[in-house]
């Protein structure tokens, strides 16, 4: 024979607090569901900033703004020179009519002695590099360096940055 469970009383608590217990887990799995989609949408901001600062500038970014392009890559195809300063440093004519600084690193000085070619004014290049800020002291080191010939100095364009040129490519 079959015992009746002894009581109306735990089969009452059962039934209230079973449907209890089913809203706070429906109410938990709720809260994760929002947090989760929180954490998913400040990653994709994170993520689309992150892109945005590894994107390459051009040079009508770098003439609107050059101290914005600080720290930046910076992509610049079929610019004229506005004129070249020595055998590792020229200057660029940006859209704005601006002169921009820029200073060569030693492979693209490298490619240019071994194809004989020298960066004139007008000429039209292609350059790649990181943008860095530039000053007076910055400016004397490069004529100090060799990187302006003598006489030049005067010619380099004032400028809050300069370009640091790994590639460049004369037209």
């Amino acid at each position: 024979m079959i015992k009746p469970s002894g009581g109306g009383r735990r089969g009452v608590v059962g039934l209230i607090v079973t449907p209890a217990a089913v809203v706070a887990v429906a109410g938990f799995v709720y809260w994760l569901s929002t947090q989760s989609r929180q954490v998913r949408e400040e990653r994709a901001e994170r993520f689309a900033a992150a892109v945005e600062a590894e994107s390459d500038l051009d040079a009508a970014d770098l003439a609107a703004d050059p101290v914005a392009a600080l720290g930046r890559r910076v992509v610049i195809s079929g610019v004229a020179v506005a004129t070249g300063l020595g055998d590792a440093a020229f200057a660029l004519r940006l859209p704005n009519e601006a002169a921009y600084p820029v200073l060569m690193e030693s492979m693209p000085i490298q490619r240019l002695r071994m194809s004989n070619t020298t960066i004139y004014g007008g000429d039209s290049v292609f350059v790649s590099g990181h943008v860095f800020t530039f000053n007076d002291s910055i400016s004397n080191a490069w004529i100090t360096q060799g990187a302006v010939n003598e006489g030049m100095g005067e010619l380099i364009p004032q400028s809050p940055t300069f370009l640091l040129a790994d590639s460049v490519v004369v037209h």
